[in-house]
Formats: structure tokens, C-alpha cells, sequence
């Protein structure tokens, strides 16, 4: 390997390192946007932000540009039993078999693995094309930054995408998407006398990606929580007094809890229902969840629970929400088309919220699914909107881009790639929407486990996609 390499694959682990140590949850990413305009400065690079608050750096050179893209924030996902800010401390990394983890929560990694291979490259780059290094805010809760990003803010013809999960894979379209969110008004009522108070959770579950995992056979902690509750309600006098599940609206939930009150005479019939109701899970999923656990433990007497009416409604739309996958492509192998998620339920303030994501290669199904789940929340007596939403990426497979990606791809790795299109989001259909003449492809890494405290980045695989990215400008240049 030659030193050019060798210095570059060392710095993306020496940046990777840096970014793990600054705080960069989605909407508070001043942090990492300083220590991006002091990278620009050491190394001589200039810089420019957006209204949004996207940086592009520039090293500069001949016309036209190459644009090196990846996002600052990250999801932010921790086990119930790890103690972290997100907002203040550095994550915890460490190594095992060969890949890299994080202590107890999210790495990170999606994306800041691409950032510091975009960094790395443009200081060790030799050829003579200007280089471009776009990073924007607020990905992970909605592409905000992306969706911002005007013609003009960068100059390049080409832009290459660093936030693929898979390095077999060059990315050549995704689909688009949206969330679908209900919002009730908190009504409270007085506990009767003679209840008696009970917890339930679910936690351990893998959860992971709304869009490349969902395909997965993976459980849904929001749903198995609302079916136990749903068969409660009905069995016994029933009050809700806390419900709380899920996450990030990309993430599928991986725990959820609630506390409510039966009779002190119903005690014991809960727990024999929620016993037989584990064995049912169990037998269900334990195969593909074998961390799974649910809990059930007494707690003290509660003065104050949601009314009997807004009890129904949450927990009908629990479970009457869909979740999963809805169609595969007839055309693709193995692609989901549209898929919806289930993502969280919450109390914020006076609010519970039930959020939802939708999910599609094409324009009209993901707006029908959207809807179909507005309906729903409305009808259960949710003041109900559909958010943020962002556009399918067009795959195109002929143009000299991905043509020269593939040859590169071959040279580095000694076999070709698979070209494909995903059904996570990416930021590249906003941008070929703003800037339709950009040619663009997606790569990187393989990581698993993403959206999640499981998430783990192979080491080898940085180092090979890190000289790929080298080789890959070598031949654009």
C-alpha cells in the first residue's frame, strides 16, 4: 500500500475519533460545524454556509468540481440502562472481532464515518479537480438540511454520497418518504379507590433502520405493547396512566413501558395474562429476538390516569397502525416499495404523540399510505398532520459516472458491485431535484445495527472503502 493510502486510512480513524467526541444531535450541530470551519482553516480550505446552516468546504482546483457529501447529526439511541447526555458527552467507542461499537449507545457512524472519509480525502487528494465537501444539518429528523441546499451552493458536476451502509453496494436511487404524526390532547381523571398499580415493558428488542431493516423480521416494542394493553382494557376495569415507546421516527422501537391500575382484586389475573402473554410473544419471536425481555412490577398508588375515552383512542390507534413491509417491487428483486413504521408513542407537555413513517418508491403510493394513516389517527380522535415530507431519488443506470465507479470499484476490490436501489432515504433525491444535471452515486462502509445501540462499524471495511474513495478521484480527476 502506498503512503498516500496508508495516511489517509490512519486520519480517517484519527477524525472519526475527534467527530466521536462532539456532541451532534440532530438541530444542535454547532459543535461540529465549529470543528468543521477549524479543519477548513488548518488545512487551508475555504468555507461557506447556507441559511440552514450546510457548510461547504472547498479545496480549490480545476473545473468542473467533484462534491464530497455525507450529514453532521446522528440518531441518538441509548439503552434504557446507560447513563448519557447526547447533548453533552463524547460517545464511547471500542473495539471487538473487527468492528468498532459504541458503550451502551448509537455510534454514530451513520454518518460521521462519512464525514471523516470525506475529510481525509481532500487532504490527501493529488489530483487537480476542485474539491467540495457538502455537509449538512438535521438529516436524521427530516433531510431539513438537504432539502435547503439551493443550486449554486456547490459548483460540482458530480457528487459522491458517503452515507451507504454496505460496502458490496454502489447506490444509484432511494425512495422517498414521510411522517405521519397524531397529536392528543392530555385529559386526566381521578383513580378510583381498590386499584392497584402495575408496569409493564418490553425492551431488548433489535429495532434498527425504518428503511433498510424493515424488510427484517424484527418485533415492534409500540405494537406488542398496545395488543397487551387492547386485551386488558377489555377483560378488566382499566385506567392508563403512563405510556411511552419508540424513538427517533426512523428507528423501529425497540422498548416501550406503560403504567396503569385494575382492581386490587384483578392483581394476580394480570400477571398470570401477562405470563401467557410473554409465552406468546416469545414463541413468535424469540428466534429472531433473543434479547428480548418483558417485565411486569408493582409500583405505588396513583392518584391521576387519562380519561377512559383518550385511553381507547391511543390504544386503538396502537393497534391499528400498520407496520412493515406493504409492497415489494414487482420489477426489483428483493426491494421493498412501501413500507410504513410505527415509530414512537410520547408524552410531550399536554401532548401524547403517536408518530409514524411512511415510505416509497413512488410518489402516489407513499401519499395513498399517508393518508390512509391520517385517516386512521383523525379517527381516533387525533389531530393528525403529515410532515417533512422528501422526494423518491430516480435511479439512473447509465451514465459515465457510475460506469467509472464500477471500474474503480473492480481495480480496488477485485470484483464488480452490486448497483442498487434502497429503500432507506437518502439526501441525493433532494439534491438531483435542486441540481437535475448532477450526477451522483451512493457509498460506504458496511455498518449494522444503525438507528440503534447495536450499531457497529466494520474496521476493514472503512479501510478498503477509504482507498476506494482515493482511487475513485484518482480516476474522476
Amino acid at each position: 500500500m502506498n503512503t498516500i493510502l496508508l495516511t489517509t486510512q490512519q486520519m480517517v480513524w484519527q477524525i472519526f475519533d475527534e467527530i466521536c467526541q462532539i456532541p451532534r444531535p440532530s438541530g444542535k450541530e454547532t459543535q461540529i460545524m465549529n470543528y468543521l470551519r477549524e479543519f477548513a482553516l488548518k488545512h487551508g480550505f475555504l468555507t461557506k454556509t447556507d441559511k440552514a446552516g450546510n457548510i461547504v468546504m472547498i479545496r480549490p482546483g480545476e473545473a468542473p468540481a467533484i462534491a464530497l457529501q455525507a450529514h453532521t447529526d446522528m440518531v441518538c439511541e441509548k439503552r434504557n440502562e446507560t447513563t448519557h447526555d447526547f447533548e453533552q458527552d463524547a460517545i464511547q467507542t471500542y473495539t471487538e472481532d473487527g468492528w468498532m461499537k459504541a458503550k451502551g449507545t448509537t455510534l454514530g457512524a451513520d454518518n460521521g464515518i462519512g464525514m471523516a472519509m470525506a475529510l481525509a480525502a481532500m487532504v490527501n487528494y493529488q489530483g487537480n479537480r476542485q474539491l467540495e465537501g457538502l455537509f449538512t444539518v438535521e438529516e436524521e429528523t427530516g433531510l431539513t438540511g438537504a432539502a435547503a441546499v439551493e443550486a449554486g451552493f456547490i459548483t460540482a458536476n458530480t457528487l459522491l454520497n458517503l452515507d451507504s451502509e454496505d460496502e458490496n453496494e454502489l447506490i444509484v436511487g432511494c425512495a422517498g418518504g414521510c411522517e405521519t404524526v397524531g397529536y392528543w390532547k392530555v385529559e386526566e381523571t381521578n383513580i378510583p379507590e381498590g386499584m392497584f398499580a402495575i408496569e409493564v415493558s418490553i425492551k431488548g428488542l433489535l429495532g434498527g433502520h425504518s428503511g433498510s431493516d424493515i424488510h427484517l423480521p424484527r418485533a415492534n416494542a409500540n405494537q406488542i405493547l398496545g395488543q397487551f394493553l387492547q386485551q386488558t382494557a377489555q377483560k378488566y376495569p382499566f385506567y392508563l396512566c403512563r405510556i411511552a415507546g419508540g424513538g427517533l421516527h426512523n428507528a423501529i422501537a425497540r422498548e416501550a413501558n406503560a403504567l396503569f391500575v385494575v382492581p386490587y382484586a384483578d392483581r394476580e389475573h394480570i400477571r398470570i395474562d401477562w405470563n401467557i402473554y410473554i409465552a406468546e410473544q416469545e414463541d413468535k419471536w424469540l428466534v429472531h429476538e433473543p434479547k428480548m425481555r418483558m417485565d411486569l412490577s408493582s409500583k405505588p398508588k396513583q392518584e391521576k390516569a387519562f380519561t377512559p375515552v383518550l385511553t381507547e383512542q391511543i390504544i386503538n390507534a396502537l393497534c391499528h397502525c400498520k407496520h412493515g413491509v406493504i409492497n415489494m417491487s414487482k420489477t426489483i428483486e428483493g426491494v421493498v416499495e412501501t413500507s410504513t413504521n410505527l415509530a414512537s408513542i410520547k408524552r410531550v407537555d399536554d401532548n401524547l404523540i403517536i408518530t409514524t413513517s411512511q415510505r416509497s418508491s413512488f410518489e402516489d403510493q407513499l401519499n395513498a399510505l399517508a393518508f390512509e394513516t391520517y385517516t386512521l389517527l383523525t379517527e381516533c380522535g387525533a389531530t393528525a398532520g403529515i410532515h417533512g415530507a422528501y422526494p423518491a431519488w430516480e435511479p439512473k443506470f447509465d451514465t459515465p459516472l457510475l460506469k467509472t465507479a464500477q471500474d474503480a470499484y473492480q481495480q480496488v476490490l477485485g470484483r464488480m458491485p452490486e448497483v442498487k436501489i434502497i429503500h432507506a432515504g437518502l439526501e441525493c433525491g433532494l439534491f438531483s431535484k435542486a441540481m437535475p444535471s448532477l450526477s451522483i452515486i451512493s457509498f460506504g462502509p458496511t455498518l449494522l445495527g444503525v438507528h440503534s445501540p447495536d450499531e457497529r462499524l466494520n474496521i476493514a471495511s472503512t479501510n478498503v472503502m477509504s482507498h476506494y474513495l482515493m482511487h475513485l478521484l484518482e480516476k474522476l480527476s
